[in-house]
């Protein structure tokens, strides 16, 4: 697992975090959901990529 890929993990779970408090409100529950979305995106690109790299050294 890439360097990348672990701080998204983390900030993921500090994310998930802050949404199981209830002191969150509505707006910064929708900010930190609108985040997760975009580190989730960017977790696929990243895992797709290292599949590929791996795959490409598989085959040479």
């Amino acid at each position: 697992m890439s360097m990348r890929l672990r701080e998204i993990s983390e900030r993921l779970r500090e994310i998930t975090s802050q949404l199981q408090s209830e002191e969150v409100s509505d707006e910064v529950a929708a900010q930190l959901a609108a985040e997760a979305a975009d580190l989730s995106a960017e977790a696929v690109e990243e895992a797709n990529r290292e599949a590929r790299q791996q795959a490409s050294a598989e085959s040479t």
